[in-house]
């Protein structure tokens, strides 16, 4: 026998702002979100429905109906976390729980629902528990997950619950929208006179799927428990994190240094038995003043050892501003890798890369990782396409470089800078660039490329030259052969 518990969260985006206990939900507020090219509602409050407001008005009609309308644009990343935090929490229902993205869950309840007296007793201890958290829930229990579904959504009562056996009894009188179709298959249907699941169970399966299309029937049939469709759980990601609650509030930096150290201790021991690693690390501090600070470092590998986390966070702290002091504090480990079992080896190479390693964690946390980057080579026989620039966070191994037959200047210009000619030659013999005057000594040359037809905006065949000066620069030449004038330019500069 199987039993499936859907808990579907209607007002998921709008409780976030409840349990943040948002003051401008006093009244009229709504979430919303770009839907076919324009901001439209989807979520309001109670104010905002006493006063007339619904789902699907666009921003300016729902002004011209509510003037003192309040409106906050949807996170979904933010609702996605808060989805998964109570997927984690319904595990205190059933061992068996799945998302239901993006606004609900689903459990098989078969074997559980006795601990709690029975299912109806299960149902409204979950909506209480939910009611809590300040999160609206509508649940429904069938034999499907389909039937479940359906009546978390569309049945009488909260919750509303299928007998045993009986789920397409209790699906009959629902809409076909219960059945999760998309809005094109509700239409033809509506326009043929089909509004509810009890007249599509009087035609035959292969006339609905000539006339509507396979996906009708498929949901007919999962609904009804004809064809199987399980819940398929999968275990929510460990959180690493650590916190604690101090009796006294305390302001002194060696004492925060050990509360963070203390609760470093705590999630690196974790990351260690679990051999994973983590690039970045956030603190919450709780000034009893000034309220919840969030304190942010990174690393460019994954990092599980003390010293570096209390090493990166020393700066942000010391420029945190605590006056009367902080009761509460929260480490929690973000992206999470895992991390190899390696032989230690005291070898040069080693030590450099660890080193490397440092440095571009203190530089990533004082300037941001999105302005530390390194080169990596790139397949091209044109000098300004040999490479690219990659920032160092997504490096995840060394990047390996061809050597490439052709000699390169050590100093390759941005973009080639133009010369003036003292002494015509080929190349130049004499020239001025940058306020300075240089004299030909010796030139090899010329290095013609052809750009790449497939890629390059600039068409223009290029010749390149070698040239040392009497000056003591060396000099990597270019210019465009073919051209009425030739003009000379400084493509970069050797060592």
């Amino acid at each position: 026998m199987v039993r499936i518990l859907s808990i579907w969260l209607p007002q998921l985006p709008l409780d976030r702002w409840v349990r943040q206990q948002d003051p401008r939900l006093e009244g009229p507020f709504a979430i919303t979100k770009d839907i076919k090219n324009a901001h439209r509602l989807t979520h309001v409050n109670a104010p905002g429905r006493r006063a007339g407001l619904g789902p699907g008005l666009s921003i300016p009609d729902a002004r011209a109906i509510c003037p003192d309308l309040l409106t906050e644009p949807s996170d979904e990343m933010r609702e996605a976390s808060l989805l998964r935090a109570l997927w984690r929490w319904a595990d205190v229902l059933s061992p068996r729980v799945a998302l239901d993205a993006p606004d609900g869950l689903l459990l098989d309840i078969a074997g559980c629902a006795h601990l709690f007296g029975g299912e109806k007793e299960m149902a409204t201890h979950a909506k209480e528990r939910l009611f809590d958290m300040q999160i609206t829930a509508r649940l429904g229990i069938a034999d499907t997950k389909g039937g479940a579904w359906a009546l978390a959504r569309y049945g009488k009562g909260n919750p509303a619950i299928a007998e045993i056996g009986a789920t397409m009894d209790a699906l009959r009188t629902l809409p076909i929208a219960a059945l999760g179709l998309d809005d094109k298959t509700i239409s033809d249907l509506s326009r043929t006179g089909l509004t509810t699941i009890r007249q599509l169970m009087d035609i035959r399966s292969g006339e609905l799927a000539r006339r509507f299309g396979l996906d009708l029937t498929k949901a007919l049939s999962t609904a009804s428990g004809h064809a199987p469709d399980p819940v398929t759980p999968r275990a929510a990601n460990p959180v690493y994190a650590a916190r604690m609650s101090l009796p006294d509030p305390i302001g002194y930096l060696s004492d925060i240094e050990g509360v963070i150290g203390r609760l470093a201790s705590s999630v690196c021991g974790r990351l260690q038995t679990d051999q994973k690693g983590a690039r970045r690390f956030e603190l919450t501090v709780r000034c009893v003043d000034t309220g919840n600070h969030v304190l942010r470092v990174g690393f460019a590998k994954p990092c599980f050892e003390e010293g570096p986390i209390l090493q990166q966070f020393a700066r942000p702290l010391d420029a945190l501003k605590i006056e009367f002091g902080a009761d509460w504090f929260r480490l929690r480990a973000a992206h999470i890798e895992p991390v190899r079992s390696k032989q230690m080896e005291l070898t040069e190479q080693t030590d450099t890369e660890n080193e490397l390693s440092r440095i571009v964690s203190t530089l990533g946390n004082r300037i941001g990782f999105d302005h530390v980057r390194h080169f990596a080579g790139h397949e091209s026989h044109l000098p300004e396409s040999e490479f690219f620039q990659l920032e160092t966070m997504d490096r995840r191994d060394a990047p390996s470089w061809t050597q490439t037959p052709r000699q390169r200047p050590l100093r390759l210009f941005n973009g080639p800078e133009r010369l003036h000619l003292i002494e015509a030659g080929r190349p130049p013999r004499r020239f001025q660039w940058r306020r300075a005057s240089f004299h030909l000594q010796t030139a090899n040359g010329p290095e013609r490329l052809t750009p790449e037809w497939w890629a390059s905006s600039d068409g223009r065949t290029r010749d390149y030259w070698r040239v040392q000066t009497e000056e003591g620069p060396r000099f990597w030449l270019l210019n465009y052969p073919g051209q009425a004038e030739p003009d000379w330019y400084i493509a970069g500069r050797f060592a």
